[in-house]
């Protein structure tokens, strides 16, 4: 990723259980954490379910973190986690080749 480029982090959140269930997801790369839309879904057994969220790359390498969560009735129950790495790229100039012709007054 260059800096400044927008990220889009995709989060797919399988449901594991026997029941339907709400469920959403949570991001964090550094200091900055965000939410993953939608902000929750109901998910039914066995069904994959995506979450989506973006931001923008910042001017070094980022590990972007990402929970799920799941409704317990009552409060949010942080469930799984992962991580992905995310490099900077680094553009090189472009050189180009530049050529000055003699010149000769008159």
């Amino acid at each position: 990723a260059v800096a400044g480029d927008l990220m889009t982090i995709e989060a797919r959140v399988k449901h594991l259980w026997n029941d339907s269930a709400y469920f959403c997801a949570t991001a964090r790369h550094d200091d900055m954490v965000f939410r993953l839309y939608p902000e929750y879904a109901s998910v039914a057994p066995g069904e994959t379910y995506p979450f989506s969220g973006s931001f923008t790359m910042p001017d070094k390498k980022v590990r972007v973190h990402v929970w799920s969560w799941y409704w317990t009735g009552s409060e949010w129950y942080q469930d799984d986690y992962a991580y992905k790495d995310i490099a900077l790229e680094v553009l090189k100039p472009v050189f180009t080749e530049l050529t000055i012709k003699d010149y000769v007054a008159v």
